[in-house]
């Protein structure tokens, strides 16, 4: 007997279509993409009979059009959110980010004969005569480290020299030359006798640079298969598109985004996954407690929740189909607001209002493998009314309207670990 189906052994992948309601072939086009909980799903209506004349008993109702919409929750994260950016705003200008960073921290001075390692190639300690990849002792730790920054910033070894070492008065700091992810597999060791601890195996921190903007005239669509493999039952929604999208900001929590699409339709539930060979996405989770909101370049401190809200505005072509379904879905005017509760504590709070002055307003997440920042250059905030409640703090509500006048009205940056999502 086939077993009941459950949530928690859902199967979700997505792929880009070549066109519109266009399923892909198997493959590794397929992403395998966490997510949180989904109404997305084909439905049809039923038109009641209006007969007279044959009695009082109905007859058989008609079958009216169908309609596969609904909201889908996923996790804010550093890699698999770029391809529902994807969807929602077209293909990023990629490119190079940030480099790749380490450090080597000591306690004291190394040891004779001890070593550190940069890049798979040890340099050896001595109290005089150094020659090669070898290293004298300074008077003390501070010269010791300088003498070894000294040396491994003129070294002629491919791989030590891909990198830009300086010193302080007790770490070695590493900096890839190339800034994106490549230094991230630039390997650090600190051997035993030298007095050191590496900030990691590798350096860190590199990452490409994603940028999306709103405005595209032309957005992609996107298969999605749903799996549950208990019965075993697989369906695809297929012509997907990006509607609608909030994310909701807080102190704590998960941090995740709801995603409204609009589909042209589901097939029928298959026994076999036709998404054989879909490549599983690593979450790299963002966490509600790294989020920062600025004003102008400045940190607002007194944020209490925020929210981002976009809309492509999609217009649905209901071009008459003998299959009841939709024939496309085209990208309407953009539509971005925010809203920001504020704890009333300045004479700031107060003048932040008033549609005459545009405010230059960013959302960002930051974690170990990279960030995502929504950078909105002309923010409109009405005046809004301070509403006391009862004792405590005061809050001032405000909700605010995006322009894009003079720029695109918002333009997200995602810096990760991944080279290309095209």
């Amino acid at each position: 007997m086939a077993g009941r189906a459950f949530g928690a052994n859902a199967r979700r992948a997505v792929a880009f279509e070549a066109s519109y309601g266009a399923i892909p072939a198997p493959g590794n086009a397929w992403k395998k993409l966490a997510f949180v909980s989904s109404a997305l799903g084909e439905e049809g209506g039923l038109i009641e009979d209006d007969l007279l004349g044959l009695g009082r008993e109905p007859q058989d109702p008609t079958d009216d059009v169908l309609n596969n919409t609904g909201d889908v929750v996923v996790p804010v994260d550093a890699r698999a959110f770029g391809y529902w950016l994807m969807l929602y705003f077209g293909a990023p200008a990629s490119g190079n980010g940030d480099p790749a960073m380490g450090k080597i921290i000591f306690t004291a001075q190394p040891a004779v004969d001890s070593t550190v390692s940069v890049a798979g190639v040890a340099f050896t300690f001595k109290a005089s005569g150094a020659a090669g990849n070898q290293v004298n002792l300074g008077a003390d730790l501070p010269a010791t480290l300088a003498a070894l920054a000294t040396k491994l910033n003129a070294s002629a070894d491919a791989g030590v020299s891909a990198a830009t070492y300086s010193s302080d008065a007790t770490s070695l700091t590493v900096t890839h030359d190339t800034p994106n992810a490549t230094g991230n597999a630039f390997a650090l060791a600190a051997g035993v006798g030298s007095n050191g601890t590496t900030s990691g195996d590798t350096l860190s921190g590199g990452t490409y640079a994603h940028v999306f903007t709103t405005g595209a005239s032309i957005l992609p669509s996107v298969s999605i298969e749903d799996g549950n493999p208990e019965l075993p039952s697989y369906s695809t929604h297929f012509g997907a598109k990006g509607n609608t999208m909030r994310i909701q900001m807080q102190r704590s929590g998960q941090l995740n985004a709801t995603l409204g699409l609009i589909a042209q339709g589901e097939t029928a539930p298959a026994a076999v996954s036709g998404a054989t060979g879909a490549v599983a996405v690593q979450v790299a989770r963002f966490a509600q407690a790294t989020g920062s909101v600025t004003d102008n370049g400045q940190v607002l401190a007194t944020v209490r929740t925020a929210e981002v809200n976009f809309s492509n505005n999609l217009d649905l072509d209901e071009t008459i189909r003998a299959d009841r379904r939709i024939n496309g879905a085209d990208p309407g005017k953009v539509a971005v607001s925010v809203r920001l509760s504020l704890n009333f504590v300045d004479r700031d709070s107060v003048n932040r209002v008033g549609t005459a002055f545009p405010r230059a307003l960013t959302f960002g997440w930051k974690n170990a493998v990279g960030s995502l920042t929504f950078s909105l250059p002309r923010v409109f905030l009405p005046r809004a009314k301070r509403a006391i409640n009862g004792p405590g703090g005061i809050l001032a509500e405000h909700n605010g309207q995006a322009s894009g006048a003079q720029a695109a009205s918002m333009t997200i940056t995602l810096k990760n670990d991944v080279q290309s999502y095209t």
